[in-house]
Formats: structure tokens, C-alpha cells, sequence
């Protein structure tokens, strides 16, 4: 496959679409921002950031749909994740000590959100597999499921496997 079949120009019509829905999303965030600013006493540092990253994200989203585009779509979905951790960090009982693993799990949620997208599965579940496991042992720990004794030997050892798979994947010429 040339690079000109791979990489189409996008028609002149959904750059525009993205460009409205763009240019809407930001003054519907402005909008509601302010309205959030006036009419409640809401602590606005709190709301800013994580209304903000929804923003981004779901502009993202809606562009790469239109655009079919794996990219925008990952991209999309590591604000909307960051976003969620956010709101669910400042508006929940469960705060920031507990859910920061979840900026670890990030780049895994995003792949398996683009691997049916790309139809690369193989790639996409790598990458799920080297965040998601240190994720998941990580939120053992801040949760205290666990403590460091088995995190860090257990994340040494995934490294560890991580290298070694990589080191045996790896193909091509060898010098004889």
C-alpha cells in the first residue's frame, strides 16, 4: 500500500464540519462555564479543568468519526479518561490518592477504544497489556489491596517479561 492510499486528503466539507462543531463546543463550554460561575456556588477551580478536557475530548471524538480518524480518536478518548478522573476526583468521595492509576490505564482504555477503529488488534493489545497491568497493580496499591512489598517486585518482573518478549519479538537481519 502506497503512502497516497494510506493517507487520503480529508474532503474540504468535514474539515469544515469539524471546524463548526469545534468552534461550538467551545463557546457552549464558555457558556456553561459561566453560567456554572454565576448561578451556583460550585468552586469553579474544581469545575474548570475537567469541564475543559470533556471539551477537548469530545471535539476529538466527533472529528474523528466524521474523519474516521484513529488518531483524533485516541487522543479523544486519553481527555475524555482524563476528564473523568478529574470530575470523579473533585466531585466524589474517592479522590486523587486512589484514582491517579487511572492516568496509567489511560493509554490502554484509548487503545481498546481505536483497535476496532485501526483493525490493528495485535498492536492495539500490546498496548493494552503494557499499561494495563501496571495500572491494575498500581491501583492495588493505592487502594491498599496491597502494599509496596508486592507492587514493586511485581512491576519488576512484568518489566522484566516486557524486555524479554520485545528483546525475542524483535526480527530481522542478524550478522553471521
Amino acid at each position: 500500500m502506497t503512502d497516497e492510499e494510506t493517507y487520503k486528503e480529508i474532503p474540504r466539507a468535514k474539515k469544515l464540519a469539524c471546524n463548526i462543531i469545534a468552534a461550538a463546543m467551545i463557546i457552549a463550554t464558555g457558556a456553561l462555564l459561566f453560567a456554572f460561575g454565576i448561578g451556583t456556588d460550585i468552586d469553579m477551580t474544581k469545575l474548570t479543568v475537567p469541564v475543559v478536557l470533556a471539551a477537548i475530548g469530545l471535539i476529538l471524538l466527533v472529528c474523528a468519526v466524521i474523519q474516521f480518524n484513529t488518531v483524533e480518536m485516541y487522543l479523544a478518548v486519553l481527555f475524555l479518561v482524563c476528564s473523568a478522573v478529574s470530575f470523579a476526583a473533585h466531585f466524589s468521595p474517592v479522590g486523587y490518592g486512589q484514582l491517579w492509576p487511572t492516568y496509567v490505564l489511560a493509554p490502554a482504555i484509548a487503545s481498546l477504544a481505536t483497535m476496532f477503529m485501526s483493525g490493528d488488534y495485535k498492536f492495539h493489545l500490546r498496548v493494552i497489556v503494557l499499561f494495563g497491568v501496571p495500572a491494575i497493580l498500581l491501583s492495588l496499591l493505592s487502594f491498599g489491596v496491597a502494599d509496596l512489598r508486592v507492587v514493586v517486585p511485581a512491576l519488576i518482573v512484568f518489566a522484566g517479561l516486557a524486555a524479554l518478549y520485545v528483546a525475542l519479538a524483535v526480527r530481522g537481519t542478524t550478522e553471521e
